[in-house]
């Protein structure tokens, strides 16, 4: 199963991060059977869409920016309300969209009007593995990153598994192992920390203040929560250590008297999903 999801609004896919939408009224429109198993009246069927391949894609006639490709990743946050359908998206990678024209029957895309109308689709089966091959990879971007002390591993990664099996997309050193191995860390870490999370889940304790890594992310956090003046740090202390840059009066969980898991459903309400 897959879904393709088309929009006439020419800035539909633009952005980063914010709720994106697809009218209530064509959502699974030219779908198939296996689309019979989702249902806007029953939520919890919606979570099997956070689990495949999705394409973003235009209609042909809309001249958007970056309308000459379709975006390639997965839904998050797939919610119903106001007419619409609205998710959150992650995006993977990038096909031409003239391969996806050219591929249209392979990929269950008709003529006509499927083409040309806004609407969202869930396709049978998987999209043909020579397609996948042709997909250009674009800087993987998180809902979570979580930055932490090694002495305080044992309770971050229970939060980071709990997320992982809530299909959260979580930036975890030991997950990521392949992925920066021969990277200069410097540098990858800094485009993590300060532009590729929703939002960054800081572990506060006195290992934390003191190790080189941990103020190197706790500084590209900290840029990018002073340039944009939102909500990116979500403060979890152990203790009452003070941290350079980051006020008393920020809001913060108290990890003493939270499980594990406790913590990581109350991120999951933060990202507005719910177990």
């Amino acid at each position: 199963m897959y879904s393709v999801i088309v929009a006439y609004n020419e800035s539909a896919w633009e952005g980063e991060q914010q709720r994106m939408r697809s009218p209530l009224e064509r959502f699974l429109e030219y779908s198939g059977d296996e689309s019979k198993a989702i249902s806007t009246n029953d939520p919890s069927t919606l979570k099997a869409l956070e689990r495949v391949t999705t394409l973003l894609m235009y209609e042909e006639q809309v001249s958007a920016p970056h309308a000459d490709v379709v975006r390639v990743g997965q839904v998050r946050d797939v919610a119903v309300g106001n007419g619409d359908v609205t998710f959150r998206f992650m995006e993977t990678g990038r096909l031409p969209r003239s391969l996806v024209i050219e591929e249209r029957y392979r990929l269950q895309l008709g003529d006509g009007w499927e083409l040309n109308r806004t609407h969202w689709a869930v396709k049978d089966g998987e999209i043909p593995q020579d397609i996948l091959e042709r997909i250009k990879e674009t800087a993987k971007r998180y809902d979570i990153v979580l930055s932490f002390a090694g002495e305080d591993r044992q309770y971050v990664e229970k939060v980071a598994d709990y997320l992982d099996r809530a299909n959260v997309s979580v930036f975890y050193d030991r997950n990521e192992e392949a992925s920066l191995w021969g990277k200069d860390l410097v540098e990858h870490l800094d485009l993590v920390y300060q532009r590729r999370g929703r939002y960054c889940v800081m572990f506060v304790s006195s290992h934390y203040a003191k190790k080189m890594w941990t103020t190197h992310e706790r500084r590209s956090a900290m840029t990018r929560a002073l340039a944009e003046r939102t909500e990116y740090i979500l403060p979890v202390r152990f203790d009452q250590t003070e941290i350079p840059g980051l006020r008393s009066t920020v809001g913060y969980i108290d990890a003493t008297t939270k499980t594990p898991e406790e913590l990581a459903v109350l991120i999951l309400k933060k990202l507005g999903r719910y177990p």
